[in-house]
């Protein structure tokens, strides 16, 4: 795909420059200058432009709006993880940023109309750009998921009020009583179990059975772990076998999508 792009630009810019020598060449300084110039820099920028997009080497106005279905439809789950791809010491200093292999990795989970790899580059671009415009876009509506608070008690409180904002009714479990369910959350007939941990590391796979023992205990539609550091790959595999759901800060907006609200009809009663 690079070598696609350079090879064509290569080529247009070397004619460019060899009608440029030839003006100058056949024309007068002044009257190269003012009028064949222009001319050639205005041709090569439209054949630029004509060439890519019949190869199909240029970010068309369809393809943004494919690809901005699939951020919108994935949000939470990209923010979260373009947020776990940058990796900081313990003096909150980046050491590394791997956003680009985090959102190659989401065009690969996704079903595309076209051959993303081609315009990987401005695919990858546009891909950054647009979850910024999400996230601005949240924060202007008065959320956002990384303003929780440093104390994990008062972390538990602002997941419940997340909650209340888009709509559910929370509240957050007694403590001594949760049996490892932290916030019980209801929205029309689908009732709810999270446990939320603010960790700086990544939680294992204790808080996914304890969140499993409390969807039973409590009778509920549905449990998750909502954390603010990831989950370890033992985590993972053991909430895919419980049916915990694994969420992040990220997740609070769209979460009655998560838990699928529209597909329950029946109350489910604690």
């Amino acid at each position: 795909m690079r070598k696609e792009y350079e090879t064509i630009l290569g080529a247009v810019t070397f004619l460019a420059l060899l009608c440029t020598g030839y003006a100058y060449y056949a024309l007068d300084a002044s009257v190269a200058t003012t009028q064949a110039l222009p001319l050639i820099v205005m041709g090569y920028f439209t054949v630029l432009v004509i060439v890519f997009k019949a190869l199909g080497l240029s970010l068309t106005r369809s393809k943004r709006q494919e690809l901005t279905r699939h951020i919108e439809a994935h949000a939470p789950a990209l923010s979260r993880n373009l947020r776990l791809a940058i990796k900081k010491n313990d003096y909150n200093c980046v050491v590394a940023d791997e956003r680009q292999e985090t959102v190659i990795e989401f065009l690969d989970s996704i079903d595309l109309s076209f051959d993303y790899h081609r315009i990987e580059p401005a695919v990858i671009d546009y891909v950054l750009a647009e979850m910024e415009r999400v996230e601005s876009a949240a924060r202007d509506g008065g959320f956002d998921a990384e303003a929780y608070p440093s104390d994990p008690t008062e972390f538990e409180h602002w997941c419940a009020a997340q909650l209340r904002r888009f709509g559910w009714d929370a509240d957050v479990t007694k403590r001594g009583y949760d049996q490892g369910i932290d916030i019980v959350a209801r929205k029309g007939a689908l009732v709810i179990g999270l446990q939320v941990k603010r960790y700086n590391s990544p939680v294992g796979n204790k808080a996914i059975q304890e969140a499993f023992t409390g969807k039973n205990y409590y009778g509920l539609a549905g449990a998750g772990v909502l954390a603010t550091a990831g989950f370890t790959p033992s985590a993972r595999r053991l909430a895919a076998t419980t049916g915990v759901l694994l969420l992040s800060p990220h997740d609070l907006p769209s979460l009655d999508r998560e838990f699928g609200v529209e597909g329950f009809t029946e109350a489910w009663a604690m």
